[in-house]
């Protein structure tokens, strides 16, 4: 996903800018509403807003109260169906003079709060050549009818039977090492898939044969 920093000003933590919740690396449910609270000093800012990664990147401001610090609240929807993994974000200030600086980042662990049935991975095989990189992609398909991405969870598992062929990274990142075939072994709590992995000796563009079972279900 798009990451959607401000390009056009500096990147660096300000003192009178902090997010106070959620807390870095917090578990959050998906579906609901995540409310970030940030804390900043008054009149210290013409605006402020969340920038960042996945459901940060459409942040709502529902409200504010001075005091001797001033608390503004922001609304983060997260749908039921939002991918698995990670995001980061930081809370962004324009100052009277039309600086742009910005909080520490707040990273929180999107997840469901339920398993998995069926664990499914997009690609039957994965071909690609050495020295190469490419990704997984895996599904879960849970009781009530959702397949959600899993890929970046981090209750997912990956590893490589040969990783002198090929490894894979927490986040399902694949790289050849080495000529040959592998087979990556991926878990989420009880389910398991294997991914085949053939990487040859020369690195053509990676390629991957869907699976067409993964593809066709809703």
């Amino acid at each position: 996903m798009a990451v959607l920093w401000l390009a056009t000003a500096p990147l660096y933590a300000d003192s009178r800018l902090q997010v106070v919740l959620p807390e870095n690396g917090m578990v959050v449910s998906a579906g609901g509403e995540l409310i970030v609270s940030v804390e900043a000093t008054p009149s210290a800012f013409q605006n402020m807003s969340i920038v960042g990664e996945g459901p940060f990147a459409l942040s709502t401001a529902i409200g504010a109260s001075p005091d001797q610090y001033q608390y503004r609240q922001f609304s983060c929807p997260i749908p039921p169906g939002f991918a698995s993994g990670r995001y980061r974000f930081k809370a962004a200030g324009v100052t009277a003079s039309g600086a742009t600086v910005y909080s520490d980042t707040v990273e929180v662990d999107i997840e469901r709060s339920d398993s998995p049935r069926i664990l499914l991975s997009e690609w039957q095989t994965l071909t690609l050549g050495k020295q190469e990189k490419a990704p997984l992609v895996i599904w879960g398909l849970f009781e009530d009818g959702s397949k959600i991405d899993l890929t970046r969870s981090t209750r997912i598992v990956y590893a490589s039977d040969r990783p002198a062929v090929a490894t894979v990274s927490r986040e399902g990142r694949v790289s050849g090492t080495g000529a040959g075939k592998a087979r990556i072994a991926v878990q989420y709590a009880a389910r398991t898939t294997v991914v085949p992995v053939v990487v040859k000796q020369s690195p053509p563009r990676y390629s991957a044969m869907a699976q067409g079972s993964a593809r066709g279900l809703p």
